[in-house]
């Protein structure tokens, strides 16, 4: 049926029919609708492209939702498209084809991809993610990779060490180097724009930490550690000073791995920086009395040891420096950072008397040289003999012995 299709015509035909039928635009040749038995009316063009054998029909829309001056309007262009010899719908998927490749090209996609096949199984996966997440992903995601250039990263560092974290920057920049080499090795990308781009020239050289907390600190974190008010935070806090750990190898801590009866924490390899699994004594009464002030709260997080698994260390350090200030007449301590205490206690092991090689084990530093390959006695005894040595060193700073009182009490 060919009709003058007008909009008195179309309001008409939306209601519910005997039959579906189709009605031509006598105005438009190649243009019509077609109406449901319940009356939806849908706009459509039917053409034969130009140099093509086969018929094309085309859906325009839905009236109401498409008018019927616009429906025309689209009408023409498709018809112009066909009578081209253009087939819409093979147009539409070349430009779909081409936003996938775009998508997949963009550095969020690679960098996601990155994430799932080279980072997820290193040990420090977690912050790892969260820097590339957080630093690269935000800045660039919708970018294709190969349009990221050197100024770019360049402006990357810049910014963050403006914001005052020239120690994130430096990560950053690590980061997004590890990640076009791998884009470059997967023939994702000519050449790395990290390439020339020296850490030490924009950040300057890398600080070496040197700070160790003195007696008075250590008894001063000691008493801001007290109570339950401190929650899973003390324990952390006390623990990481007594054993050494670095703070992901205690915060990410299972029940499983603690074996009370035979007083040993065993980190597996799988969350060492080694690669080795690394055995703490935890029979000191310090650590032990630490261990059992959190198994009553075994029951919550999955396990672990540490609220879950889930510790937010900044959060927890602003929460002890607020404790320790207060304690202090308001004046906080020197700046000092979680992996301090590793310092504090290694340094505090040779201050005790504890040989170097043993005090490099107790921090699960392997053996160098000839005494790495040919040395492989274990010195379990003279480990648990150093960190107990060094529990009892720090409950004498914490407690100090009153004056002319002589303690007696052998460590073994």
């Amino acid at each position: 049926m060919k009709r003058p299709l007008n909009d008195r015509l179309i309001r008409s035909l939306s209601r519910p029919h005997d039959r579906s039928q189709e009605i031509w635009d006598q105005l438009l040749p190649g243009f019509g609708c077609r109406v449901s038995e319940q009356g939806t009316v849908s706009f459509f063009v039917m053409r034969r492209p130009s140099g093509q054998k086969n018929l094309v029909r085309l859906t325009l829309g839905r009236y109401p939702v498409l008018g019927l001056s616009d429906a025309r309007e689209a009408a023409r262009a498709t018809l112009l498209t066909l009578q081209g010899g253009v087939d819409p719908r093979v147009r539409k998927a070349e430009a779909a084809r081409a936003e996938a490749a775009r998508q997949a090209s963009t550095f969020a996609a690679v960098a996601e991809t990155f994430i799932a096949r080279h980072v997820a199984t290193k040990r420090t996966a977690s912050n790892i993610v969260s820097i590339i997440r957080r630093e690269l992903i935000a800045r660039w995601g919708d970018r294709r990779i190969t349009d990221i250039t050197r100024a770019d990263v360049i402006a990357l560092v810049d910014d963050i060490v403006d914001r005052g974290y020239p120690e994130a920057a430096r990560q950053a920049l690590t980061y997004a180097r590890s990640l076009f080499s791998w884009a470059i090795g997967r023939d994702l990308l000519d050449r790395a724009p990290t390439d020339h781009v020296s850490p030490q020239k924009l950040i300057g050289p890398k600080r070496i930490r040197r700070r160790v907390l003195d007696a008075d600190e250590i008894a001063l974190l000691w008493r801001a550690t007290e109570g339950a008010e401190a929650g899973y935070f003390g324990p952390f806090a006390r623990l990481l000073l007594l054993t050494g750990v670095r703070r992901s190898e205690l915060g990410r801590a299972t029940w499983s791995e603690v074996d009370l009866g035979a007083g040993l924490w065993t980190i597996p390899a799988t969350r060492m920086k080694s690669d080795e699994p690394h055995v703490v004594p935890v029979a000191a009464p310090a650590i032990a009395a630490e261990l059992m002030r959190l198994l009553p709260m075994q029951g919550k997080g999955r396990g672990y040891v540490l609220g879950g698994g889930a510790i937010h260390y900044v959060r927890a350090k602003d929460r002890l420096d607020a404790r320790m200030t207060a304690l202090n007449g308001g004046k906080p301590i020197p700046s000092w950072v979680w992996h301090d205490l590793r310092r504090s206690y290694r340094t505090g092991l040779s201050t005790i008397g504890i040989e170097p090689h043993i005090a490099e084990l107790c921090i699960a530093h392997r053996q160098r040289g000839l005494h790495k390959v040919y040395d492989q006695h274990k010195y379990d005894a003279e480990k648990r003999h150093a960190f107990a040595a060094w529990a009892q060193h720090v409950m004498n700073v914490v407690t100090p012995l009153p004056d002319k009182v002589v303690s007696l009490r052998k460590v073994t």
